[in-house]
């Protein structure tokens, strides 16, 4: 189960990454699919030039060390800021309409706190007082 899950999350970033860069689309150019506060939000994001390339740039890493399995506790944890900022962005001004879309993050966010939980042992050392 946690090879399964571990493989699907990299892939699932890849594919992400793969949108940043423009190879896929992305919802960041559909107005329709957003709140008007989180398209304003979401242009602005992808106006700047900087930070869809440095989401892209991390999930590939990400992506590829759970595809990998190299790696894997510190990218769950280099992860968690971009998995976390992907749910919150939703929970505040994220889609129109409730969709299979919309639940995207969710699962992002569970997925990577189950691979912190799983590789847990790792992060013992550097947590301990």
């Amino acid at each position: 189960m946690q090879n399964v899950l571990r493989l699907a999350t990299g892939i699932l970033l890849i594919i992400i990454a793969a949108s940043k860069f423009g190879f896929l689309p992305t919802a960041a150019h559909t107005p329709s699919m957003f709140t008007p506060m989180g398209y304003s939000l979401i242009s602005a994001i992808v106006e700047t030039g900087y930070l869809f390339p440095v989401i892209g740039f991390v999930s590939l890493i990400c992506g590829l060390a759970f595809v990998l399995n190299r790696y894997v506790a510190l990218a769950a944890v280099v992860y968690l800021p971009v998995s976390l900022n992907f749910a919150l962005f939703h929970m505040a001004v994220g889609f129109r309409e409730f969709s299979a879309r919309e639940i995207l993050p969710y699962i992002f966010i569970l997925l990577n706190v189950y691979l912190l939980w799983t590789y847990r042992d790792r992060y013992r050392e550097i947590l301990r007082k």
